[in-house]
């Protein structure tokens, strides 16, 4: 049984236009399958949750973007559900990173035929007195946290989202917020090796190198189990920041000497004062935060032959 997850608000309504093509196709009559629409932020993490209570011979299709995603891996309670996705959101960069590509009809074809499927670890992170939850993407405090904040706040993001430019709002937040940013001080902890930070930027790990849109803003990073890709930008100027994710989409950002590419399998930040982070593009505010690589992987459906 296929059980479709559609946002129909993701990409300013590409994920009902995408699910409207899809369902006139003779691979969707030929499959045994239900539909639902999300209603609400949170919805389908609901959804998830309540597939979780009965796994046996489901696979879950989500059709949205990034936040879709991630909700429905959050409200997942098992990895024996295999996940197929269709992107069709602002930013996709799930479907980037994990290597889904082609028409919506030729990913499904492919989520079908399950030749590949690719064994996906997703990131943990949990604070004092919360339930721990987890990210698709990245995870991300400073800097990237009030790009996120500014472009999820912005009156150009359903602009340029609606014919297809989304990574313009990321490059506008981002000079928008170069003027006004000011360095934090964090203390970073990897692997029980301890460091305090006074002029950091941002501190950003990911499950692979993309965000915001195919910015490659942790070019080291790969899918695998336990180790956790790590970047750290501090001590650097504010025109050198903007130098720097000049280069960012090539990935060339890391050869800056103010730029620190680490590997962990655990992470704790820490900081006096309430910062702002970033998961899978939502933000908010915290102190402390532990960050691990979930165990088990989850099922990845509808990719070509994926290679690291």
């Amino acid at each position: 049984m296929y059980i479709f997850i559609i946002n129909p608000k993701a990409g300013f309504g590409r994920a009902k236009r995408i699910f409207s093509d899809i369902q006139q196709s003779s691979i969707y009559r030929q499959m045994e399958s239900k539909h639902y629409f999300t209603e609400y932020e949170g919805h389908a993490e609901e959804m998830a949750k309540h597939i979780s209570g009965n796994p046996a011979g489901k696979t879950i299709i989500v059709i949205g973007g990034d936040g879709t995603i991630h909700e429905v891996i959050n409200g997942l309670s098992t990895v024996e559900i295999p996940i197929g996705f269709i992107p069709g959101g602002s930013g996709n960069d799930f479907a980037r990173g994990s290597g889904i590509k082609g028409s919506p009809q030729q990913i499904l074809k492919k989520i079908t035929k399950a030749d590949h499927m690719l064994d996906y670890w997703v990131g943990k992170y949990s604070q004092p007195g919360k339930q721990p939850r987890k990210f698709a993407n990245s995870i991300g405090f400073g800097f990237d946290a009030e790009v996120a904040k500014t472009v999820n706040e912005s009156n150009y993001k359903n602009l340029f989202n609606s014919i297809g430019l989304g990574t313009v709002s990321y490059v506008i937040a981002l000079l928008q917020v170069l003027v006004k940013f000011k360095p934090m001080s964090i203390t970073v902890e990897a692997d029980g090796k301890v460091k305090t930070l006074h002029k950091c930027w941002m501190v950003s790990i990911g499950n692979h190198p993309y965000y915001g849109g195919g910015m490659k803003i942790i070019p080291h990073a790969v899918i695998q189990p336990e180790i956790l890709p790590i970047l750290i930008i501090h001590s650097i100027s504010k025109w050198k920041v903007l130098a720097l994710f000049i280069t960012v989409f090539f990935g060339k950002h890391a050869a800056y000497n103010e730029v620190e590419a680490l590997q962990a399998k655990t992470l704790k930040i820490v900081s006096e004062q309430p910062i702002l982070y970033q998961v899978d593009g939502q933000t908010d505010l915290c102190r402390s935060n532990e960050i691990i690589k979930q165990t088990a992987p989850i099922k990845i459906l509808g990719i070509a032959n994926y290679k690291n």
